[in-house]
């Protein structure tokens, strides 16, 4: 067992700091804030709290990972609820489609605001979507890579990817899909998350879309900034500098 210090109680240091500790070393995490989350914040004013950073989780799957790391379940942990609709995108000529959760809802939701021949193209639009991110999430997204040669290092994956036209553009793969703007709008915007505009973004960031609105919005209980508190009752010393002074407290 060695003696480990992470640098930063945000979400992925305390992820670190779960892994870590379930791998059996001794963790101190150093934070400046007096509290956990880094940008996943709160603040608290005139009897109000308030989330300073992301407003609903996606892929819950990864906090449950570093919690299930120090033998806690996510459920236990961190209750939440799936939110259905997930989200709502009103357009400027008034109308408005809620994005829901399961295929069977959204289809019918697309058929009821923009028709049947949008519905049909829903289905395969969605299994387009779940093979990109089964391609990319084992080979791409959840792999550390050292070297720019870790890129080549699963062709078969890439030519896959190849195959599924996820190098060409976000915005021109969703518009040959859908006949509704709206909804070419509706499923491209994502990539806007990473800073880029559908029009200019690889196809490949179509997996965004599939994280929120396929695979569903979560809402944690007492808002998102349960998610770094849950993390932090795992058994970590942190150490909190407010105003330059160093203060060890345990987090259990």
């Amino acid at each position: 067992m060695s003696r480990v210090v992470v640098i930063g109680a945000g979400l992925s240091g305390l992820a670190a700091a779960c892994h870590l500790l379930g791998a059996g070393h001794d963790v101190t995490v150093v934070e400046r804030e007096s509290i956990v989350g880094g940008r996943c914040g709160r603040l608290a004013q005139d009897g109000f709290s308030f989330d300073t950073g992301p407003t609903v989780m996606t892929m819950p799957e990864l906090v449950g990972d570093a919690l299930n790391a120090v033998g806690v379940e996510l459920g236990q942990a961190l209750p939440m609820r799936r939110l259905d609709p997930g989200y709502r995108a009103r357009y400027a000529d008034g109308s408005r489609i809620d994005v829901r959760f399961g295929r069977a809802a959204m289809r019918a939701e697309i058929e009821r605001e923009c028709g049947p021949a949008d519905a049909s193209a829903f289905d395969g639009f969605v299994d387009w979507l779940a093979e990109l991110y089964d391609i990319e999430l084992p080979n791409f997204i959840d792999r550390n890579y050292n070297s720019a040669l870790g890129l080549v290092s699963r062709p078969m994956a890439a030519l896959r990817l190849l195959r599924l036209g996820a190098f060409g553009r976000l915005g021109p793969a969703v518009a040959r899909r859908f006949a509704d703007p709206r909804l070419q709008r509706l499923f491209s915007f994502q990539a806007m998350y990473a800073g880029l505009a559908p029009a200019d973004a690889l196809a490949l960031y179509a997996v965004i879309t599939y994280m929120d609105s396929i695979a569903g919005v979560w809402f944690p209980e007492g808002g998102m900034h349960a998610v770094p508190t849950a993390m932090a009752r795992r058994r970590a010393v942190l150490i909190t500098v407010p105003c330059n002074d160093i203060v060890a407290m345990d987090s259990e």
